[in-house]
């Protein structure tokens, strides 16, 4: 899929890479992100195009961002002078991704994530303002089912929190294995979010610590996690101050659901600032 007689750039293991080369699962996976001619197209970690080629023509604008510079450079060599293309070397972590999208333009979001980074690349792509309109990654099958799961479940815990409270989410397709090269050890799933464009108010950094402190805790009565979790810093009848939120004392955090958490959140994060000692 290179320019010339040259062989591809090799997988590179310190970035995670495995690049999907079953084409009946790259047009599946195009079709999921459903790309209309006036949409703008980021996709974070195009590898050499595997998926890029299908987005040709399907859209606006097409922004590709590969970190791995040999990449980078194949893709800005075959694409970067064809008109609503731009290649773009650099870490999607530390890029202002808001800043490389013209603004008025609905977006989509389409990458194959590097399971060494899922959790943070999947936050980076839920925080881009104005929200894309939809999002789709492949990620390991294990988390998939996560990011997915209702609450009362195994699966549900703190990603599945952080996600669902920003955006509806549906488990598109199971990828086997054999459709990467090199094989990874673990199968694979397409996951499909759509960012709600004027969710509530979720003070991120708050629900996660509230979250983590839960999920860590998961087979404990949340009042008992309130009571004895140093990072919350809750101080004051735990009973009492649940009760007042018309949430049950001796409930597990894996029955709450993700509006549930982010009142609760707020409220920790008043509570706090209402007495700074605390």
């Amino acid at each position: 899929m290179t320019g010339g007689d040259a062989p591809p750039p090799r997988a590179k293991r310190s970035l995670g890479q495995n690049f999907l080369v079953d084409p009946n699962i790259q047009r599946k996976i195009v079709a999921e992100l459903d790309p209309g001619p006036e949409d703008v197209v980021l996709e974070v970690g195009p590898g050499h195009g595997e998926l890029s080629r299908h987005l040709l023509g399907r859209c606006r604008r097409l922004v590709l961002i590969e970190k791995d510079r040999d990449l980078a450079r194949e893709l800005a060599t075959r694409w970067n002078g064809r008109p609503g293309v731009e290649v773009v070397e650099g870490d999607a972590l530390r890029l202002d991704l808001s800043a490389l999208i013209p603004r008025g333009m609905p977006l989509r979001v389409v990458s194959n994530v590097p399971y060494n980074i899922t959790s943070p690349l999947l936050f980076a792509f839920l925080d881009i303002g104005p929200a894309a309109v939809r999002v789709v990654i492949t990620v390991q099958r294990e988390v998939a089912e996560r990011i997915v799961a209702p609450p009362g479940t195994k699966a549900y815990g703190a990603l599945s929190v952080g996600v669902r409270a920003v955006a509806d989410t549906s488990l598109a397709f199971h990828v086997g294995r054999q459709a990467f090269r090199p094989v990874p050890a673990v199968d694979s799933a397409v996951v499909r979010l759509e960012p709600r464009p004027h969710p509530a108010a979720v003070d991120h950094d708050e629900l996660r610590a509230l979250t983590r402190a839960c999920f860590n805790r998961r087979r404990k009565q949340l009042q008992k996690t309130l009571r004895t979790a140093p990072e919350l810093g809750f101080r004051g009848d735990p009973r009492a101050f649940l009760s007042s939120l018309s949430i049950d004392p001796a409930v597990r955090p894996e029955a709450l659901d993700p509006e549930t958490f982010v009142a609760l959140a707020a409220k920790l994060r008043a509570i706090r600032e209402m007495d700074p000692a605390r």
